[in-house]
């Protein structure tokens, strides 16, 4: 879904751009009746308006056209 180097922002501040210089996965410790949950992806973000790294659920961004 994502690629480093892709441009994204989050969905609930699409004023906030970034590039995605890295992502992994982190398992989940929920478990369901049927075992355990997927494990999420993490995606880390270098701001493109003051360089800071941060981290975002792959699911709160999205990619910006």
């Amino acid at each position: 879904m994502f690629r480093v180097g892709d441009k994204v922002c989050p969905y609930d501040n699409m004023g906030i751009t970034g590039t995605v210089v890295g992502m992994y996965e982190q398992k989940s410790e929920q478990w369901m009746t049927s075992g355990a949950m997927m494990p999420l992806w993490i995606i880390v973000v270098e701001l493109d308006a003051d360089q800071d790294v941060v981290e975002f659920r792959a699911d709160k961004i999205r990619k910006v056209d």
